[in-house]
């Protein structure tokens, strides 16, 4: 199956009108709780579903299309992340392993054991270094070396008071990660000495994503999305809303930001915070939600076990002032 993903990659770029519609992936039997983008490679992407069903698939980041199912977990699959050039894959389960998988064929080519389930799993690789940080149930953060022989962890960071939802290595300092858990802070760590720098209190925090792009880390808590500055996470802004916010993203291009809450996704402007767009579509809450690496669009994964690509809204109103113009 995967050997169409290089099929894929020669198709025709997807017309402005193409770009413009909503796109609706099903396959999945349970919920969808993650959806992590790989980087452009030779003008196309990809994208990974993360779903409690244990399969998850990856996906044409254009047009939606599925490309293959990374088959061996035996529980929910709660996270990925690609390599660099987009050729492996890292997963988290609540098999209790993490696993690294060969994204072109679909092939296991490595699993690390953890006492309890994995929630959270992030790459760093740069020059000659190649590691994984996990984020787990009982507590615990992990930093494993891909390259090395064994399947021990290098470190076993503990610092939280609960389990730990995320875990993530800074974008360009493999001795810096971040943290966020179930007792509701967010750790900025130093991985030499394996101590928190610095700590953020977020009441009824959902998730926490890194915008690398933008350099901010984005917090989504009950009623507001927040960007806190890596360095030492301090507040850059805030977005007060009325409604709960289940997770949030941040445009690579930083000019938007989209929200899941309840059963609506909502895109808005990251100047000004206005509402641009509202999507109705998802039958159940809406749990992840994630930019294409183009800007040009988001996928929003959901309770229903449904992923659904939209445009964003300035490509909306492109299609829209062109379809006006043609008439």
């Amino acid at each position: 199956f995967f050997s169409r993903r290089l099929s894929i990659s020669t198709m025709a770029k997807p017309g402005e009108e193409e770009v413009a519609k909503v796109k609706v992936c099903s396959g999945h039997s349970r919920p969808v709780v993650h959806i992590n983008y790989s980087p452009v490679i030779d003008g196309s992407y990809w994208f990974v579903s993360s779903c409690l069903d244990g399969k998850p698939h990856l996906r044409n980041g254009q047009t939606g299309d599925w490309v293959g199912t990374f088959e061996g977990h035996k529980g929910a699959v709660w996270m990925s992340c690609f390599n660099s050039d987009a050729t492996q894959l890292m997963t988290s389960s609540g098999d209790y392993s993490s696993k690294l998988w060969n994204a072109l064929d679909g092939s296991n080519l490595q699993t690390w054991t953890h006492p309890h389930c994995v929630k959270s799993v992030d790459w760093f690789e740069q020059g000659g270094t190649s590691k994984i940080l996990t984020g787990c149930m009982d507590k615990m953060i992990r930093l494993f070396d891909v390259n090395g022989n064994s399947t021990e962890p290098i470190h076993v960071i503990d610092g939280h008071e609960a389990a730990v939802k995320t875990a993530l290595f800074e974008k360009s300092d493999e001795f810096i990660a971040f943290s966020a858990a179930n007792d509701n802070t967010i750790k900025r760590w130093d991985l030499r000495s394996m101590k928190p720098t610095h700590t953020y209190d977020a009441p009824d925090l959902n998730g926490l994503e890194y915008s690398k792009a933008t350099d901010h880390l984005v917090v989504a808590t009950k009623n507001a999305v927040t960007l806190l500055n890596p360095t030492d996470l301090s507040m850059v802004r805030q977005y007060p809303f009325l409604e709960e916010v289940e997770c949030a993203a941040m445009s690579p291009n930083g000019q938007l930001f989209a929200l899941g809450s309840k059963l609506k996704v909502k895109e808005h402007d990251s100047t000004t915070g206005n509402e641009l767009q509202v999507h109705r579509g998802h039958h159940g809450p809406v749990f992840t939600v994630r930019y294409a690496p183009d800007s040009l669009a988001y996928a929003s994964g959901s309770e229903d076990g449904m992923v659904r690509i939209w445009p964003n809204a300035h490509v909306i109103k492109n299609a829209k002032d062109a379809a006006a113009i043609g008439a």
